[in-house]
């Protein structure tokens, strides 16, 4: 059995939804980072980066970082068609813009989320996050014009790709004014929601309202 180590509305989404796809046997195990959990030291034992998501793997090692975890669990599943595998003509692409979303996109939406961790005062964080906007901008431009399917990202069909770039596109304020103008990212975004996978992520993922009448 699989572990995964997961927060609300992180990159752990993507991770979870290709458990999903792969018909893993896994088990969740929430890690509160508001609280520090990530950086105590069970954890840090585990993830010495101390980020999210980890994987706890059936040997009981862990990795982190959600593109090894999706490369990795490719590899592990080799039947399954949620990542191109080593000597298929697809694989270079798979990995090139896998490493393209967890740079340029996941690294941008932090800059997006949380300037004040890229500079100290008010005026360097407002110029951090105007680039920030406008790069976040531009990585949803690249990825709409470099879909390659009819639908979604690689031609072969659906791949844990489809499942990183909607994953990001769910952090954009303005989410529906900006893919109105990506009619193929929009597409693409559209198709994955319909996914049972991906559905059983986000709902796991999907932040708690607090009880009003509490």
């Amino acid at each position: 059995m699989f572990t995964l180590y997961w927060e609300y509305m992180a990159g752990s989404i993507v991770a979870q939804a290709t458990l999903e796809a792969l018909d893993a046997d896994y088990r969740m195990q929430y890690v509160d980072m508001g609280a520090g959990e990530h950086i105590s030291a069970d954890f840090l034992h585990l993830n010495p980066a101390g980020r999210i998501p980890a994987l706890g793997l059936p040997d009981g090692t862990t990795i982190g970082e959600t593109g090894a975890i999706v490369t990795l669990l490719g590899e592990l599943h080799p039947t399954n068609p949620i990542t191109p595998q080593p000597g298929e003509p697809d694989r270079g692409a798979f990995l090139f813009w896998l490493n393209v979303m967890t740079t340029a996109g996941y690294l941008t939406a932090t800059r997006v989320g949380h300037p004040e961790r890229f500079a100290r005062d008010d005026s360097a964080i407002a110029q951090v996050k105007a680039q920030a906007d406008n790069d976040y901008a531009a990585f949803f431009g690249l990825m709409d014009k470099a879909i390659a399917g009819d639908v979604f990202f690689l031609d072969r069909g659906l791949t844990a790709l489809d499942f990183y770039v909607t994953m990001l596109s769910e952090w954009v304020g303005g989410r529906e004014v900006l893919l109105k103008d990506l009619p193929r990212l929009h597409h693409l975004c559209a198709a994955v929601h319909e996914t049972p996978e991906y559905r059983a992520a986000l709902s796991t993922h999907k932040l708690p309202t607090l009880d009003a009448t509490g």
